[in-house]
């Protein structure tokens, strides 16, 4: 009689412990209660950088910062250099059928993008974003057509407004995959290298260098990857 007592005891015991209420929204593993969304829960800050942006000779350092688990801003600041994709083409960018021999010189790029997060869920799932983008290209003319000449400095000056979708996929260990896509306006301003026939005799064949400033706004699209880290 006494060992059926101490079991009835551990039974009803058990039993309590066991019923234990989940609070709402939780779930209860292992006598442990975990957030029913989101592994990436309670982390705040995220560095990031895009793999691709060496197409466009593109380098800057993303840095987000989460406000609450839906909104967070993120601001980017870096460098830039020869843009080898734009240099394929003759679309926005420096005129490749030019008799120009160029520098390229580094230059500066920043963007800044409020983001809202539609899972609720800090860094992960889906995200829509407006994002302002600048980027200044710098290169120097120092020959034309074979001739070595005084540098002519150009530029190719980038501001765009995109409104980007994007997702974000957990990797484990605090690491993120982001791709992202968006569409907008671009404002492009070009100071390019210009030769000018000399009429002053008897420099007939000898030529005057100037810059041609060219400004245009058209739409534009935006798509990348990023590799991120956040804690």
């Amino acid at each position: 009689m006494k060992h059926l007592n101490i079991v009835l005891l551990v039974v009803l015991f058990s039993y309590q412990s066991y019923s234990q209420t989940v609070p709402e929204g939780q779930i209860k593993v292992y006598d442990s209660y975990q957030p029913a969304k989101g592994s990436s829960t309670g982390l705040k800050n995220k560095f990031s950088i895009n793999p691709l942006g060496i197409l466009i000779g593109d380098y800057p350092i993303y840095y987000e910062r989460m406000f609450g688990n839906t909104f967070s801003v993120e601001l980017a600041a870096g460098l830039t250099y020869e843009n080898y994709v734009g240099n394929l083409t003759t679309f926005g960018f420096f005129d490749v059928d030019s008799e120009f021999k160029r520098n390229f010189k580094v230059g500066s790029t920043y963007s800044i993008s409020p983001k809202v997060y539609l899972n609720d869920d800090n860094f992960e799932g889906s995200y829509l974003c407006v994002v302002y983008r600048h980027r200044m290209y710098n290169s120097e003319a120092i020959q034309y057509q074979g001739q070595d000449i005084s540098g002519v400095k150009e530029y190719n000056k980038l501001n765009s407004f995109t409104f980007n979708y994007g997702y974000v996929y957990d990797l484990g260990k605090g690491f993120l995959l982001d791709y992202y896509l968006g569409i907008g306006v671009r404002t492009q301003t070009v100071s390019q290298a210009h030769a000018e026939p000399s009429n002053v005799y008897p420099y007939t064949s000898s030529y005057v260098f100037t810059t041609e400033k060219t400004k245009k706004t058209l739409p534009s699209g935006m798509w990348g990857i990023k590799i991120a880290y956040s804690f």
